[in-house]
Formats: structure tokens, sequence, C-alpha cells
């Protein structure tokens, strides 16, 4: 049975179910039916259930974050120098690939806002970074992903066999997929956690703040753990130290995915990077008009549309004469 999308984002209850409004009721009751496919492009209309989904959201970010740190931390440089026989500089230059993620955290956060959503987003960087973790794993498993074992003579000589390209092209890939992975996860998860709490109440708000002291204590303890803990475990064996972070990463996504049947999903609104584009070129186009003197200021001068029914924004911030160039993008063209 297809489903009116349109009616299920509509806050309207019938209570005539008379055979010409049958429609209306089939699809007021489909309305909590999503998959997952659904979930990055609709919003589920339900009451946020705060703290009850915290749970999943934060287990996962903290298996995450243990996955991540306790692969890609402070002692993996020591892996690619006496496993793979590079200097340190050769090293540090490798682990630069850590820093991409950065970059792409821009990107991804582009591309949730506008197209994919925070849940899809999460999902797919949190596949990604399990694949660059299998990836990593395996090289301190199989040996043929690195190259002979150096000794302590060969290494005093500087007679220490080099990785080949297949064996660093293998490494790259791996650090590629866990750059991809941080990026996607990294700029999603805090909002969608803080979707899940009501911020037009004020116990919303007093639980977002709570969530934010929750987030960077478990935030503190990962790091914590994947210092020591995980270093200690890697110092006895690679191939454990490696594994037991992707197992972790593996958990914590089967965690996110328990709790997929009481998420609210926020439905994509466009990105602010696109806004931020579309306000630079609207004021230079219109640099050449006349601004109004502030007494001259109306509605009929600036356009000043009200806020959407279904938007994450609440308030409007009062207009300013600071930064008055910005202000050409908002004349209303009959004005001039």
């Amino acid at each position: 049975m297809e489903v009116d999308l349109d009616y299920c984002f509509k806050r309207k209850h019938t209570s005539n179910k008379s055979p010409s409004k049958q429609k209306s009721v089939d699809d007021e009751e489909n309305c909590n039916v999503v998959s997952l496919s659904d979930s990055a492009e609709i919003t589920k209309q339900r009451k946020p259930l705060g703290w009850k989904t915290m749970p999943f959201i934060l287990g996962n970010e903290t298996f995450e974050r243990l996955g991540t740190f306790g692969v890609i931390g402070a002692n993996f440089s020591v892996y690619l120098m006496t496993k793979y026989n590079m200097s340190v500089y050769s090293a540090s230059k490798l682990v630069v690939w850590g820093g991409l993620s950065n970059f792409l955290t821009v990107i991804c956060a582009f591309v949730a806002d506008a197209y994919t959503g925070k849940f899809l987003t999460i999902v797919c960087g949190s596949f990604a970074t399990i694949l660059g973790l299998v990836m990593v794993t395996l090289t301190a498993m199989v040996p043929n992903l690195r190259p002979p074992q150096c000794t302590g003579e060969q290494r005093n000589h500087g007679q220490c066999i080099a990785p080949n390209k297949t064996q660093l092209a293998f490494l790259n890939l791996a650090l590629f997929f866990l750059a991809i992975g941080g990026g996607g996860i990294r700029p999603c998860s805090i909002p969608f956690a803080v979707d899940q709490f009501d911020a037009t109440t004020d116990k919303g708000k007093k639980d977002i703040n709570s969530f934010f002291n929750w987030y960077y204590t478990s935030f503190t303890i990962v790091l914590l753990i994947s210092s020591t803990l995980m270093t200690y475990v890697q110092t006895i064996n690679w191939a454990w130290g490696f594994a037991i972070p992707t197992i972790c990463m593996v958990s914590g996504l089967i965690l996110l995915f328990a709790g997929t049947r009481i998420y609210v999903y926020v439905r994509p609104e466009g990105s602010v990077v696109s806004s931020i584009a579309q306000v630079l070129v609207a004021a230079y186009k219109k640099r050449r008009l006349q601004l109004p003197s502030a007494d001259g200021v109306t509605d009929t001068v600036f356009y000043d549309p009200p806020l959407k029914e279904k938007t994450a924004i609440l308030s409007k911030l009062a207009l300013s004469s600071q930064f008055r160039f910005y202000f050409y993008c908002i004349i209303i063209s009959i004005y001039h």
C-alpha cells in the first residue's frame, strides 16, 4: 500500500473514518512504519524520547572512538617503524592521513545536511571505519601484507627491507577508509543525539546540557583506555591490539542499529554552506543598490519570511547594524 508521506509530516488527526477519508486513516497508521533507507529522507513525527535513546547513541560513540583511537593512536607510529620498517619521517608522513578526516568532516557535513541526513551518514561512516579497521588488522595478521621482519643488526646498518608498492597501497587504502569513516561520524554524532531531545522545553534544554557532560566524559575515558590498556595489548601482540578495537567498532554499529525504532530522524533541510554561499552571491549582485537608513527599514524593504513550521530553527536574531554589507542580499527588488 502506498503511503502519503506529506500526510505523515502534518500533525493532523482524523476522527471521522468515513470511506471518503479512509486513505487518510490508512496513511496515519503507516506513518510510524519507516525502513532504514527511508529514515534519511523523511522525519518521523514522534515525541523525542530523550535519554531512552542515549544508551544506544552514547554506546555507539564510545565503541567507535575506542575502535578508532585504539588503532590510529600514539602507538601506530611505532607499528609502522617496527613492522613496516619505516623511518620516523616516513611514518609521520603516513600518519598525516589521519588529518584527512578533519577535512572530510566538512564535506560529509554538507552531504548530511543537504542529502543523506545524519543517521545514514553515521551508518555509512561506521561501515567505512569497520572496513579500514579490518584492513589494518589484516596487516598485522597476514605476513605477506607487510615487509619481512627487520633484525636489530639490519636496522643498525640500514639494511631493512622497505614495503613494496602493493603493501603500501593496501595500508594507504585502509587509512583512507578510516579517514572517510571519521569524516562521516564526527560531524553528525552530536547533532543526531541532540535531535533526540525536545529543545523547545526547559527539561529538553537541561537534558541537552547533561548529554554534553556525559559525551565528553566518555570521550576522556576512551582516550585513557586507548592510551593505556590498548597500548599495553599492542606491545604484547599487534594482531590482538588491532582486532579488539575492530570488535568494539562492530559492537558500536550493532548498538546503533538496536535503537532504530525509537530514534527521531530529522529530514535534511539543506546545508548551511549552501545558504552562506547564496547570501554572499546575492549580496555581491546587489552591491550597487542603495541601503535604506535605519529609520526607513520596514517589512517592505527587507525580505523577512516567517519561520517554517517543520524546522530546527526556533527563533530569529534581531536585525543588527553590524555587517551591513550583507543587508544587500535581503533587499527586495521592488524597493530598487
